[in-house]
């Protein structure tokens, strides 16, 4: 294994199922109990998983799905009527089994040399590698040309608006560059010329957003 030091501090999740295309990731319960890592995991943002074997494989994906589980297999949860508070007094052993766990819908990755490829890698990454933030960096490079991600929304029939989330993140990170913005506008005008709705749906978000 030739993870570095810095991904080993960094992580927050580990793959749980992957395809070359999405993949199913499994937070860290005592990671998620952060408030600045758990305000940036939401619908939306973008992470990095990094490869067990070869840390300069690297693939981006865009958390498209959150869901709160627990792991135990046998007894399913039920409502009991109790505020966090009193269900922490009564009955802790409900938390440690709770987890998050993100579906992952890869868009780009890089090989040896770090340029990213703006297309999902061509073999899948290995389950219990590490996910991790993008950096602000990664965000601006991945930003800079939207049809990837364009092309991912569509082909796996995600939510569009999903969109606003990384072009309001990109917008920002350039100081607010109209120029930007209204490339990419230009862009998901053509990409959704035939479906009215969903650029709607996407500009109204931006909208407000930004």
């Amino acid at each position: 294994m030739t993870t570095t030091t810095n991904a080993l501090s960094e992580h927050f999740a580990e793959v749980i199922f992957s395809t070359n295309e999405m993949l199913i990731a499994q937070c860290y319960k005592e990671e998620l109990s952060s408030k600045p890592l758990k305000s940036s995991v939401f619908q939306g943002s973008t992470v990095k998983i990094v490869s067990s074997y070869d840390s300069s494989y690297v693939a981006f994906g865009l958390i498209a799905k959150i869901n709160n589980s627990s792991l135990d297999s046998v007894h399913k949860p039920s409502a009991l009527g109790l505020t966090s508070k009193e269900l922490e007094h009564l009955q802790p052993q409900v938390f440690d089994l709770l987890r998050k766990e993100l579906e992952i819908y890869l868009f780009a990755h890089t090989k040896g040399e770090g340029k990213i490829y703006n297309y999902p890698p061509l073999k899948p990454m290995m389950i219990h590698d590490f996910v991790l933030q993008t950096t602000n960096d990664e965000v601006l490079k991945l930003t800079e040309d939207t049809s990837s991600l364009i092309n991912l929304i569509k082909r796996n029939q995600l939510k569009p608006d999903l969109l606003s989330n990384v072009i309001n993140l990109g917008y920002k990170l350039r100081k607010s560059n109209y120029d930007y913005l209204v490339k990419t506008g230009q862009g998901l005008s053509l990409a959704f010329a035939d479906e009215f709705d969903s650029l709607i749906q996407v500009l109204k978000r931006l909208s407000k957003d930004t």
